[in-house]
């Protein structure tokens, strides 16, 4: 299967992504709200849209800023548990699982969820949290976007 280019990539996503119109945000060049405005289908009637009148928006600080260049994050837990004594790995494991929901762990346990980087760290400070001092092993890890 080939991969898909970026400009499918942003096809698929202007569908249903919240885009941003704005002509005066100083970070709208590097921002994928704005440069999915572009690709919004034309026949659309309604679109999901950043609010401009909100105050925080349209700053080099705006909280919905997404980065357009991909960033690599791990997919997969099951081997960060290979070394670890049982009781550790209990722990953790029920403790992720509190956190994001046994749903969303086993995305991230069989890797069909890539984990976002404030999932990789939360991951990181758990398994540091309860003792274990080596590093973590993901199973692999992919390029995305951080929709």
């Amino acid at each position: 299967m080939t991969p898909k280019t970026r400009e499918e990539i942003f096809r698929e996503k202007a569908d249903n992504y919240q885009v941003c119109y704005s002509t005066t945000c100083p970070i709208r060049e590097h921002c994928l709200h704005s440069i999915l405005s572009h690709y919004t289908p034309d026949d659309r009637v309604y679109i999901f849209s950043v609010n401009l009148n909100n105050p925080t928006m349209q700053r080099s600080d705006c909280p919905l800023f997404r980065k357009d260049e991909p960033i690599r994050m791990p997919v997969g837990l099951s081997t960060i548990y290979y070394n670890m004594p049982s009781r550790i790995e209990r722990a953790i494991k029920h403790h992720l699982i509190n956190v994001y929901s046994r749903k969303r762990y086993y995305e991230y346990h069989n890797g069909t969820r890539p984990m976002t980087p404030d999932v990789e760290e939360y991951v990181r400070d758990t398994i540091k949290r309860y003792g274990w001092t080596e590093e973590p092993n993901f199973n692999d890890y992919v390029e995305e976007f951080l929709w």
